[in-house]
């Protein structure tokens, strides 16, 4: 039996369904005898979920056997109930993720990591705080960091965590919204249930809810509360990702987040809003005028994801099968590129697809011809395209100290990515912006 057919075994003749990618990893290093910490250190996802995952494995595979099954006594288990199965096909299976393994999903870094990606850095301690909130009645959690931080691959980890809890999940992104969804808080709270109900797979419903006499804010709860929560016995998780989007529309986001707050207020005191947990996701500071008591920023558990250190992109080299010596790429790395995810993992691929040495990298990684040519460009392109964005950025890029920016033009250079705002002054996010966009805006 070859190590596709082992797998296939378990989830059709024991549990009946799919492994997902965290039972996967929980099922495969416990057969090598690896700890929780150890298998959290080399998967990405948190100790505590891994652990989470394995007691409702364990409980399944023995309700699927008819006899107690633990962390300890699995290998031996499977080793009877997979007959003919030797051991040694078994290990081969369940092997560690070797570097034959990380080669083949060593792909170019172009979006967001899939759960069970082996590159994926965990930030301690903000994936467990994550997990935390999400599966705490009534939770609220903010995300907070520019593009390419890795908002999008942690929330992926959250949607995979909710579903093993049986949870059903809404993922609303704002980027990907017509403008005209924000014309005013009736269109965009129309919108917002009627994709509620899709993400639900439930008939949207709004003409039996919805009174305008009421209020449209009023509408929009008793909506959630008497159709899309009512009678529910498992909790929802609500994602709002690109938050920062109704900045543009600040009409609509007086009225909208403050709606988010009381609905998690709503869960001290009903238990039918204690099963919905609410994720905002947003790549920079939301400056809509909110009364302190309204806004929906000041409650519930904060994360702000952080650039890599230099023991994490080692680690993250380690991954990547990356020869030269770790520690020192990570230092390189850190002063290069401030240790931002993104662009640390398009030095690495680079590094170990393409067998380059750092020191070839490093002579052309600030130029057009670089192996941040495109990203780079891409900025550009679009820094052309708006020309007081541009020019608010060459004083950025142009001053040693920083520059003190309009709130809007700050907000939207940060989203990009472009910027780290140090009190209120804005400097560039890392020295290759800097290098490049001095040439490339003053021409």
């Amino acid at each position: 039996m070859n190590p596709n057919e082992v797998l296939l075994t378990i989830e059709e003749r024991l549990l009946k369904r799919k492994l997902t990618p965290a039972e996967r990893i929980v099922l495969g290093q416990t057969w090598n005898q690896q700890t929780y910490d150890q298998m959290a250190k080399h998967s990405g996802y948190g100790d505590a979920h891994l652990k989470d995952t394995g007691y409702k494995l364990w409980r399944a595979i023995s309700q699927a056997l008819g006899q107690r099954v633990t962390k300890k006594s699995l290998l031996f288990v499977l080793q009877e109930y997979l007959q003919p199965c030797s051991s040694s096909n078994l290990t081969e299976t369940f092997a560690p993720l070797s570097t034959q393994v990380l080669s083949a999903q060593r792909l170019y870094p172009s979006g967001p990591l899939p759960p069970d990606s082996p590159f994926y850095i965990q930030r301690p301690p903000n994936e467990d705080l994550a997990y935390s909130e999400i599966h705490r009645p009534g939770g609220f959690l903010r995300i907070k960091a520019p593009r390419k931080m890795g908002k999008t691959s942690l929330v992926f980890r959250l949607i995979e965590s909710a579903h093993q809890n049986n949870y059903q999940t809404i993922h609303l992104d704002l980027q990907t919204v017509d403008h005209d969804v924000f014309s005013n808080i009736e269109t965009f709270l129309t919108w917002f249930c009627a994709r509620s109900s899709q993400a639900l797979k439930l008939a949207p419903k709004l003409l039996e809810f919805w009174d305008a006499s009421m209020g449209h804010k009023v509408s929009s709860e008793l909506y959630y509360q008497e159709y899309l929560l009512e009678n529910r016995k498992t909790p929802i998780l609500l994602i709002i990702g690109a938050a920062e989007r109704l900045i543009e529309h600040p009409k609509v986001a007086q009225d909208f987040f403050p709606l988010l707050r009381s609905w998690h207020e709503k869960a001290r005191w009903n238990f039918l809003w204690r099963n919905l947990r609410i994720v905002i996701v947003h790549a920079t500071e939301i400056y809509a005028p909110l009364n302190i008591h309204q806004s929906p920023f000041n409650i519930g558990q904060a994360i702000k994801l952080p650039k890599f250190t230099a023991a994490q992109v080692a680690e993250l080299a380690t991954r990547y099968g990356v020869k030269e010596n770790n520690d020192t790429v990570g230092k390189i790395l850190v002063n290069l590129v401030g240790g931002h995810p993104y662009l640390v993992n398009i030095f690495l691929y680079h590094l170990a697809a393409d067998s380059l040495s750092i020191n070839t990298l490093l002579k052309t990684v600030s130029t057009p011809s670089g192996i941040y040519g495109t990203h780079l460009r891409n900025y550009l392109a679009l820094l052309k395209e708006e020309r007081e964005l541009a020019s608010a950025f060459k004083q950025v890029v142009s001053s040693a100290a920083g520059v003190e920016l309009d709130a809007v033009t700050m907000y939207r250079l940060e989203s990009l990515g472009l910027i780290t705002v140090n009190g209120y002054q804005a400097i560039p996010s890392c020295d290759i912006y800097r290098s490049y966009f001095q040439q490339q805006l003053s021409v």
